[in-house]
């Protein structure tokens, strides 16, 4: 399970939800570059819980304070962050429902209220499915953009959705196993 994407989804939840109850350090186990499966990089590629990290570093970036607006119990996360301000800058959703690869990929919506803004974009981190491994060819994309061997260069193009706020509500349809960051 460590490699797999649906591990990358869960470095990026745990990160949000421990920073949003004020826990200041995580500790992730990592074993010998090259020889564990559960690395975020290696010798020759950047591993799948590597984007679960960059989800959730490029959520709080420049945030003053971050909040859970979900209660945690439940298979969708929504996490506000915001400014030294109190201005809500950027919303992570995260739809942690299973798709395995195969058969039908459901789907959750978002709906976000009290925007201000006529038009949001959005980052998409996704992969093929939760069992997604970037050692067997499958690498997730954040944004349209995968990350090259042990180089964590970016590769692809990159890539921002936009979305239409009418009445000050926009809403986002996320698959089964993806996340998604809202810039406001």
């Amino acid at each position: 399970m460590s490699p797999t994407f649906g591990a990358g989804l869960w470095v990026g939840d745990v990160s949000l939800r421990a920073a949003s109850a004020s826990i200041s350090r995580l500790y992730f186990h990592h074993g010998t570059i090259g020889a564990c499966q559960y690395c975020w990089w290696g010798r020759y590629d950047m591993g799948a819980p590597y984007y679960g990290a960059i989800f959730a570093t490029a959520a709080m970036a420049g945030g003053a304070r971050i909040a859970a607006i979900d209660s945690g119990s439940g298979a969708y996360a929504v996490y506000a962050i915001y400014s030294s301000a109190g201005k809500p800058m950027r919303v992570a959703l995260y739809n942690s429902d299973y798709y395995a690869g195969s058969g039908t990929r459901g789907s959750q919506s978002f709906v976000l209220t009290g925007l201000t803004n006529t038009i949001v974009t959005a980052k998409r981190l996704t992969a093929a499915s939760a069992l997604s491994r970037v050692d067997q060819g499958s690498s997730p994309t954040w944004g349209g953009q995968s990350y090259a061997g042990g180089t964590c260069v970016a590769t692809g193009s990159a890539t921002l959705e936009t979305t239409t706020v009418s009445s000050g509500k926009a809403t986002f349809t996320l698959e089964a196993s993806e996340a998604l960051l809202v810039y406001l």
